[in-house]
């Protein structure tokens, strides 16, 4: 085995014969979480300050290290089928997974101001989108897909009855609180917020209705949006439950 038919089982996950990683991923799955925490850690002021100039070192290692795994990967894509050649060069580069390596090590390649740094830094999250190309996980979203799909129509119904009760609660507030509080119900735009932040479950407390009847009002849409966050919840339980009769009937076939 060349060297690089043996960096494209490494780096490949179709091309591992083990299960789950290889230990090339996972030291890059390490290495993108440590990513993530520093950049994380790197807003807080103390620090920043104690890592002072050391900062932007770690963060140009990182993606060094970053660009020579993305060269890696664009070396040993052609030893896949589906990559191979010319135009399977092009699929490769506009996968999500392929464009996510490249977007995250553009700071090395491009002058990237200061303040765009830390963006860059929290998108290296993208690159965990390699983890759904493990054959594993990638059946298990295919499968929760599927459950899904088959609950579509019920999943529509229910955000369709969503978007009915914000539009009608919106509109109770307004006419009822227009006149009281302005800057908080003085249009329905306005209004939706109210009513998101309610049926949502949130309550910031930031919009309130101080009128008899507003609180009426107020008081019944949220009851209303309690029972609309109990269906949505049963569908997606539903569709979990799909999903593992589905796991299972598959797991006893092959």
């Amino acid at each position: 085995m060349t060297f690089r038919q043996h960096l494209h089982r490494q780096l490949d996950p179709e091309a591992w014969p083990g299960r789950g990683l290889s230990p090339l991923n996972w030291a890059v799955f390490c290495l993108i979480w440590l990513s993530i925490v520093f950049g994380v850690a790197a807003t807080e002021p103390s620090v920043a300050g104690w890592l002072g100039g050391r900062l932007l070192l770690i963060d140009h290692l990182l993606l060094a290290v970053f660009a020579v795994e993305y060269a890696g990967r664009l070396w040993v894509c052609g030893l896949n089928p589906k990559f191979r050649g010319a135009r399977g060069f092009f699929r490769y580069l506009v996968t999500p997974a392929s464009i996510a390596d490249l977007v995250v090590i553009l700071p090395l390649l491009l002058p990237t101001p200061s303040t765009w740094m830390l963006i860059f830094r929290l998108l290296r999250i993208l690159r965990l989108l390699r983890l759904a190309a493990m054959p594993h996980i990638h059946a298990a979203m295919r499968e929760f897909y599927e459950a899904l799909a088959a609950k579509r129509f019920e999943l529509i119904f229910t955000l369709f009855l969503g978007v009915i009760l914000i539009l009608l609660s919106s509109t109770t507030l307004y006419l009822v609180e227009r006149q009281i509080q302005p800057e908080i119900f003085g249009s329905i735009p306005k209004a939706m917020w109210w009513s998101v932040v309610t049926f949502t479950t949130v309550g910031y407390g930031d919009a309130v209705p101080v009128s008899t009847l507003g609180k009426f009002c107020a008081g019944l849409y949220a009851v209303l949006g309690l029972g609309l966050v109990a269906m949505l919840t049963g569908v997606f339980a539903s569709a979990l439950s799909h999903a593992a009769e589905l796991h299972d009937k598959n797991k006893s076939v092959d």
